[in-house]
Formats: C-alpha cells, sequence, structure tokens
C-alpha cells in the first residue's frame, strides 16, 4: 500500500514538473536583447523537464522538451562556441536516452516525431560547434538526415515545416565527402526549403536558409535572394518567437553585409 501512494506521488510530481517548464519555456523571452536570450528562464525549463524525466523515464513529451530547451541555451544563450559545446553535448546524450526510450516503448505519434526533430537539431548546432569536419567523421550528417527524413514522413507540418527546414540546411551546409557525403545537393537544399518555406510563408529562419543556399547555388539568384532578406528584417516578429525570429534578422543583416548589399 505505502509502495502503490509513493508510486502515485512520484507519478503526480513528474506530471507536475511538465506545466511547470511549458511555463518557464514561455517567459524565454524575457529580457532578451535581440537575438540573445538571459538564461533565468530557459535554465528552469531545462531543470523541470529533467525531473520529470528522472521521476518518469517514458515521459515522452519531457524528453522533446527537454531537447528543444537545451537547443535554445546553446543557440541563443551561450555567447561563445567554448559555451554552446558542453550544452549541445548534453544535448546528445538527452537525444540518445530519448531515443532509446522510444525504442523501448515501440512508441509512435506526435511525441516521437519531436523527438526525431530535435535531435536532428541538436546534432546539427553539435556539428556547427565542433566543426564541420569532425562532425562528418562522427556521421552527424546521415544521422541528422535520417532523423529529419523520419520525423518529415511523421508529420511535414512540425514546427513550421521544420523538418524540410533541416534537410534544406543539411544539404546546403554538409562537406561533400565522397562516399561519405557525397548525397549533398544544393539542389535538395533549395528543394526542401521551398518546402518548408511554403508550409510556414512567414518564417524568418527559413528565408535566411533559404537566401543563403540560393546565393550558394547560384550568384545570379543574388538579387532574389537579397529581395528575401529584406522582406524578413522588414517584417514583424512573431511574438511567440521573439529571440529566434531577432536572431534571424540578425543573421540577415549579415548576410546582407557580407554580400554587399
Amino acid at each position: 500500500m505505502r509502495m502503490a501512494i509513493l508510486l502515485l506521488f512520484a507519478a503526480a510530481t513528474a506530471t507536475a514538473q511538465v506545466p511547470d517548464g511549458d511555463q518557464h519555456w514561455a517567459l524565454r523571452a524575457e529580457g532578451h536583447q535581440g537575438g540573445r536570450a538571459q538564461a533565468a528562464n530557459v535554465d528552469a525549463a531545462i531543470a523541470a523537464y529533467q525531473k520529470a524525466v528522472a521521476s518518469n523515464p517514458n515521459d515522452l513529451q519531457a524528453r522533446w522538451k527537454l531537447l528543444r530547451a537545451l537547443r535554445f541555451k546553446g543557440a541563443y544563450v551561450a555567447t561563445t562556441n567554448d559555451a554552446k559545446k558542453p550544452i549541445y553535448n548534453e544535448g546528445k546524450k538527452a537525444g540518445q536516452e530519448a531515443l532509446a526510450a522510444v525504442t523501448r516503448l515501440k512508441a509512435s505519434g506526435p511525441d516521437v516525431a519531436e523527438i526525431y526533430l530535435w535531435d536532428a537539431i541538436n546534432w546539427g548546432e553539435w556539428a556547427l560547434a565542433y566543426g564541420k569536419m569532425a562532425a562528418v567523421r562522427e556521421g552527424a550528417a546521415d544521422r541528422i538526415r535520417r532523423e529529419a527524413t523520419t520525423a518529415m514522413q511523421m508529420d511535414p507540418k512540425l514546427e513550421g515545416g521544420a523538418p524540410a527546414r533541416v534537410l534544406g540546411r543539411l544539404h546546403d551546409q554538409t562537406p561533400r565527402v565522397p562516399f561519405i557525403t557525397g548525397w549533398a545537393s544544393s539542389k535538395e537544399a533549395l528543394r526542401f526549403l521551398n518546402e518548408s518555406l511554403k508550409i510556414d510563408p512567414a518564417n524568418k529562419i527559413t528565408k535566411v536558409f533559404l537566401a543563403e543556399a540560393m546565393v550558394n547555388h547560384s550568384s545570379d539568384s543574388t538579387l532574389q535572394a537579397v529581395a528575401i532578406l529584406r522582406d524578413a528584417i522588414k517584417a514583424p516578429n512573431d511574438p511567440n518567437y521573439e529571440v529566434e525570429d531577432s536572431a534571424a534578422v540578425d543573421d540577415a543583416r549579415a548576410l546582407l553585409k557580407k554580400w554587399g548589399a
């Protein structure tokens, strides 16, 4: 009887942790400066999701939300590459544990699609932090490609067309190494990014990635790419993604400066 009560208490505690994390996640833009966020709320969200996972290892929603929060901290809170590396290492570990839970539970559904997506995104950020060639040696590109493809097959509209956005960015940024990443293609990059933009036409991150891929594919596309970036800068930020959109605007301005536009 006592054990049953303890188990019920543990389950109730785990259930309460996810909404607590969600509340802090919703406040992640508080005190931000452009595309740079403060640590307090995202750290609190991470702690809440970690407690939920510790209390209930089968809570797949807590697991993908933890992956999402870790990625946010690395991308928008950490200010140096050295600060990003341990965060993305933690994200890799959390992703491996999440996928192990999916396999153990033989799970399917929306939470599983989110796990595949955010693990792919964290691996992409890890690759940027450690260097593209190091990522190739680790097999990161193939993993990202496999997981983002799985997420897209499960729900192409996930997170505003994020699976196709990840695949497009992957094709654009992956070094072409014969017999390892020979599949990387600038044409595929444009195809996936345009697919993502059709799903969420206002997405500033997709617009920045698409503009950069267009110029990487052909300098003849520069004028069109410049127009896309200027549109992204001019459009209002989505209040639900204030930090993310502000960072995309910063990236757009940096590309325009690089192109002399």
